[in-house]
Formats: C-alpha cells, structure tokens, sequence
C-alpha cells in the first residue's frame, strides 16, 4: 500500500513537472505556425454559424474551433499569443493526466511517451487540436480498463472523439465497436442502446461539419497526385515506419516511399502484433485501426506526419488495455521501447531545431509593423496566404484587393489576386491616406510596382524559408 501511494505521488510529480516543460517551452521558443494562427482567426473573427458552415475548408471537425470560441473572450487583438497557448496547454495538461496518473502501464513507458516526438512537440509544442484527440482516446481506454464503467459516460466520451480529428473518428469508431464487442463476451448480446446513440450521433455531427458542400473541393485541396501504387506504398509507409521509427527513413510526403521504408512498415506491424497477440481484442483493435486509416489515406487524403502520428497515439492508448508489465512481457517490452526511442530522439531533434532557429520570418515581420506603421496606415498584403502569421504578430488585420477588406484568414481554395500599382493606389485614395505598406513573401515586380519604395525585408535563416519584404507605395 505504501508502495502504491509514492508511485502516485511520483506520477503526480512527472505530471506536474512535464507540465511545467511543456509550458515554458511554448511561451519562451515557439514560434505559431500559419496554421496555428488560421483556427484562431477562424474562430475569432466568425460569428458560431459563420465558422460551423467555414470548417469544411479547413477539414477539421468543429470541437477545437468551439474551445477556442470561448477562448477568444480573453483576446486582446494585440497579445494573441498568450491566449491561444494558454488554452492548447490546457488539453496538454488533460491529455497527459491520463497517461501519467491515470495509466496503468509501468513509468519508464510513461516518461519515454511523454517525451516522444509526437507527444511533446507535433501535438504538444504546436497548438493544434490534436491533444483533445488524445484526450478523449485516452479517457475512453481508461473507462473500458475498468471492471465496471458508466456506459453513459464512455458514450458522451465516445461522441467527442468523434469532434476531434478524422483519424479521432476512426479511434472513435473501433473503440466503439471494442465496447460492444467486449459486452457480447460478457453478456452475450450486442444491445446497448447508450453507447449505438453515441456511436451514431457522434459520427453524424462529424460527417455533416466536414463534408464538403461543392463537388470538387477535395480535387482543388488535394497538393499532389500519385498513382494508386505509390499512393499505397506511401500511406503504409507513412502510417507505420515514419510514424513509430521517425528518422530511420525520410519524410514519406516529401521524398516518397523506399524500399528500406518498406521493410521497416512490415517490421512495425511484426511489433505491434506480436505486442497485442497476447490479449486478442487489443490486437483486433489494433488491427481494425490500422486497416482504417489506410483506407481512408488512400481514397480520401494522404496526409502527412501530424495525421499519422495518431497511429503512434492509439498505440499507447491500447496498451491501457493491454495492461502489458516490464517484467512478465520481455519482449513486448523491448518492442514498445524502440518505438518509443525513435520517437525519444526525433522528438529531442525537433525541440532543438524550434529552440535554434524561427520556424519563419512572421514573428519579426509582424513585431516591425506593430512598431513602425501606424494604424491608421493601411497595410496590403500581395499574398494572402502567407499573411496570416504576420497578422497574428502584428497584432492588427491587413487588406486584400480587389475588395478591398481587411482579412486575417483564408480559404484553402481561393486564389491569388495580384493587384496592378493603379488599383493600389485608387485604394489609397478611398482610404484616404497618403499611401499603403504592402507585404510580400517575396521581393516584387519593379515593373508592375515602378513607385514601390523597398522599405525593410525580413530573411534571416529559417526553418521553413518563408521570407518578407515591406514596401512603401504613395498614394500620387
């Protein structure tokens, strides 16, 4: 007894201390990406029906966009960043009680989780809402490891998940069919009308906040197109060895699958089933999981690392399950340790490249023009997809034209308009200003733009190259 009571009080402690990592990592050296700042806008700027009906551009079911709804009561429009990663923090600290307090699995896989790549900075650093999938993933195997569990309460967890992400759907989805499978062995029967009506509406609320409204928005999202053969092979490869062995292969979006890549996927699957074989519905779920996800990145989005990491997240959440020990399972042991090991080292490589070096050039951009153009000076930015992130930073709403109004998010799909130096400069005079700061990503036409004045760019070394450069243009 006494025993158990300092293994508590030891969980608490890494939980607490993982905490405080993580926090003062995000507030001192991280730099929000475009996407970070997009869901804030999104759900800042909108009104509730405007940014339900906007989410099928952005893919996403609606659950983080409601958090940071009610999160942007606290917005200052000038400080955004406290806000949005006080609120991301919150869902770090949740997710990660259930691992380290509420876990059952021994600590050394706690900690070797805790601090893996995925864990601690795709979902962890970056404030997305992956960490509510982990959340209500988590929470969901904590109740069905319980003898006896309120089905009410898995139900309303399950309906959530759901909410998530599409791959949290598909968690939803099989550790549905794990509840109702687990009752058949139990009572006999399938009938439970609790956890059909959470499986059910869960999924309808998903389909209907993600189902694209147009025909052909997945084709003009969709960046490449690969033939069905490597679209395979890179969805096996991605799913598997870049997900539970990041860094033994390259990025599989980027460079594409090897046959060393290969190998390695049939060699994780090998892992994971010789893990789970021992307890057949954890395998099963397992199994279902990995079946799910490579179909849907083969006929609906590829995806890249953020998406296939959850694979890495189910992993852990089953062993709850699993209930695997250190001593009684050797060789599972040894597997999960690997897993956990290249995800340890590439997620100490990632913390150190975002503490090194900027992830772009927006967080300078944006503090030169919170300091040096006044408000009422308009600012036009030339591309408005690389805007965003020196509009959270600016702390102020730029113009796009031909409309000629201020904007802080895009849709995915709009296009470029490229405004000539006369409409420009007829924009100044609506204004009514003497002229406009205008910001490109990259240096402008001279010939289109002959009166620009360069002003000030912003190149210096960054992760991923994205550069700024301001111009002065006079209104005559």
């Amino acid at each position: 007894m006494e025993w158990k009571s300092s293994e508590k009080y030891l969980n608490y402690c890494f939980w607490l201390i993982f905490i405080g990592l993580v926090g003062w990592f995000k507030f001192q050296y991280h730099e929000l990406w475009k996407d970070e700042w997009q869901a804030w806008f999104v759900a800042k700027d909108k009104s509730l029906p405007e940014m339900l009906s906007f989410l099928y551009y952005e893919g996403h079911p609606a659950l983080w966009y409601l958090y940071l709804k009610i999160v942007s009561i606290f917005s200052t429009g000038n400080n955004d960043m406290v806000p949005i990663q006080s609120a991301h923090l919150i869902t770090v600290a949740a997710g990660l009680y259930f691992l380290l307090v509420k876990f059952r699995i021994p600590l050394l896989f706690k900690v070797v989780f805790t601090l893996s790549y995925f864990m601690i900075f795709e979902y962890g650093i970056i404030n997305r809402g992956y960490y509510l999938v982990i959340l209500f993933a988590f929470w969901a195997v904590w109740l069905l490891s319980k003898a006896h569990y309120n089905k009410k309460h898995l139900a309303w967890v399950l309906f959530f998940l759901f909410q998530t992400e599409v791959y949290g759907a598909i968690m939803a989805l099989v550790l549905g069919a794990y509840a109702l499978y687990d009752q058949y062995l139990t009572t006999g029967s399938y009938r439970n009308n609790t956890l059909f009506i959470g499986i059910g509406t869960g999924l309808a609320v998903f389909i209907l906040s993600v189902f694209p409204r147009t025909s052909d928005h997945v084709a003009r999202t969709a960046s490449r197109q690969w033939d069905a053969i490597d679209k395979l092979f890179m969805s096996i490869q991605g799913n598997l060895s870049n997900t539970f062995m990041p860094g033994a292969t390259k990025d599989t979006f980027t460079y594409g699958w090897t046959g060393t890549g290969l190998f390695l996927s049939v060699l994780c699957l090998a892992f994971i089933t010789f893990v789970f074989y021992k307890n057949k519905k954890t395998l099963w779920a397992a199994l279902l999981f990995i079946a799910g996800i490579l179909v849907f990145s083969n006929l609906f989005f590829l995806g890249g690392i953020r998406q296939w990491g959850m694979g890495f997240v189910f992993f852990i959440a089953l062993l709850q399950l699993r209930a695997v020990q250190l001593r009684k399972d050797i060789l599972a042991s040894v597997m999960i340790l690997v897993f956990g090991v290249f995800n340890l080292i590439h997620g100490f490589k990632a913390l150190k490249e975002d503490f090194n070096i900027p992830f772009t050039n927006a967080a300078t951009t944006g503090a030169f023009i919170k300091e040096k153009v006044p408000q009422k000076v308009p600012v036009v930015a030339l591309n408005k997809f690389d805007a965003t992130p020196v509009i959270g930073y600016a702390g102020r709403k730029f113009y796009e034209l031909p409309d000629g109004v201020e904007f802080s998010y895009f849709r995915w799909v709009d296009k470029i308009y490229i405004p000539t130096e006369s409409e420009l400069k007829q924009f100044a005079k609506y204004k009514n200003v003497g002229g406009l700061v205008l910001l490109s990503p990259q240096p402008i036409d001279t010939l289109r733009y002959p009166n620009a004045q360069f002003w000030e760019k912003f190149t210096d070394t960054n992760y991923k190259n994205e550069n700024y450069y301001l111009y002065q243009l006079p209104a005559r």
